[in-house]
């Protein structure tokens, strides 16, 4: 379900946004449809276009270029879902509801209902969000503003990363209820987290009956 060409391969191992626009428009051009081009054209429009800009419709193409991102959505959710598991106990309702707005204004309801192409596009756009997002996390300045005064590369910092994608992953699923929705983010970012750290499903195990 979730293979594709190698030219796309190299689209979703980039992670700079402005590169990624630029490999997008090529490739919508110049490499044979899979049936998913369209809904990677959706999904970039979603995470990285500002409401100012008309987003397309679902099927559409871009007919004048791909424009340059202006923001990145899914990698603010990465460190915003987290807040929200940490604070659910006391505004569960509200955490609830904002989760569920962001999975629906950046079209994950939408392509998980289309069926397996459309599915497979989000899969990817989300592993490549957390790709960027694990890539962020290796930086000093960001370790410090997200998990306080740790040494970079300390265990005490790996384990606190750990315990940050249980957060946003099987912690929120448990909390809110979000198991058919929220089943895609989960693997994407589960997966893409094993490929920094081998020891995750372990790991994710353990934090499932301690948190």
């Amino acid at each position: 379900m979730y293979e594709m060409s190698p030219a796309w391969q190299a689209y979703y191992m980039e992670t700079e946004p402005n590169r990624r626009a630029g490999l997008l428009q090529k490739l919508l051009k110049e490499e044979p449809d899979d049936g998913g081009n369209a809904w990677r054209w959706r999904l970039f429009s979603l995470r990285h276009f500002e409401n100012g800009i008309r987003l397309p419709d679902i099927g559409e193409l871009p007919a004048k270029g791909v424009p340059e991102p202006s923001c990145d959505r899914y990698l603010w959710q990465f460190v915003n879902i987290t807040q929200i598991y940490n604070t659910s106990r006391l505004f569960k309702k509200s955490g609830e509801r904002e989760i569920r707005q962001f999975f629906r204004e950046c079209g994950f309801d939408e392509a998980i209902s289309s069926g397996d192409i459309g599915e497979a596009a989000l899969y990817r756009e989300i592993r490549n969000a957390a790709k960027r997002y694990f890539n962020t996390c290796k930086g000093s300045e960001y370790r410090r503003t997200l998990f306080g005064l740790l040494s970079p590369g300390s265990a005490d910092q790996k384990n606190q990363t750990c315990k940050d994608v249980w957060k946003m992953t099987f912690g929120v699923e448990r909390r809110f209820g979000l198991s058919g929705t929220i089943r895609v983010w989960i693997k994407a970012v589960q997966d893409e987290y094993e490929t920094e750290n081998p020891a995750a499903a372990e790991q994710m195990e353990k934090l499932s009956g301690t948190m």
